[in-house]
């Protein structure tokens, strides 16, 4: 799905923004296609658990850790992309995204609103788990313990998750997957 991301890097913009517009039109007609994307999104779930507490790794290197990345940032990376390619939007930034189908009204702008900062939360927890690793010496990854964040941080990182289920939520209903 990382395809429908591409954009120009080097030469002419005009021949990426045809076929930008040629995939999106394409993606657009086509409810299996839409239906087979949505199935995709909602692979990667948030890690909220039924008591609204966080759900975990267990075992291996990364034991008793969230992929910030992958649990987090996924869904909401695959939902704007998603709802863009249905709607005929272009963009390839994931805000961007959300913010093109506010703009078009195909997204209510505090829905957007609540998924952009929950994004912009999430980054920051990432950031600043790279910024701890890189000062002692750490490969970085994306891998944070939730026990060891404050109790504000994990109140809004259960926000944010919250959110990614919302969007989730939007993509099964709207596309029956």
């Amino acid at each position: 799905s990382i395809f429908f991301d591409f954009r120009s890097l080097w030469g002419e913009d005009a021949p990426v923004a045809e076929l930008r517009h040629w995939v999106s039109r394409q993606a657009a007609a086509n409810p299996r296609f839409l239906r087979q994307m949505a199935e995709n999104a909602l692979r990667n779930e948030p890690p909220l658990g039924l008591v609204r507490d966080f759900v975990t790794e267990s075992g291996g290197a990364h034991d008793h850790t969230i992929d910030l990345k992958l649990r987090g940032l996924t869904p909401f990376v695959d939902g704007a992309r998603l709802l863009a390619l249905a709607h005929g939007i272009t963009e390839t930034g994931t805000v961007a995204r959300l913010r093109a189908l506010v703009d078009t009204g195909r997204v209510s702008a505090s829905e957007a609103d609540a998924w952009c900062d929950a994004i912009a939360f999430i980054q920051l927890l990432r950031m600043r788990h790279h910024q701890q690793q890189a000062h002692a010496g750490q490969p970085l990854d994306n891998h944070i313990n939730p026990d060891q964040l404050n109790d504000l941080d994990r109140r809004i990182l259960k926000e944010a998750f919250r959110q990614a289920r919302k969007i989730q939520a939007r993509l099964a209903l709207d596309y029956q997957a």
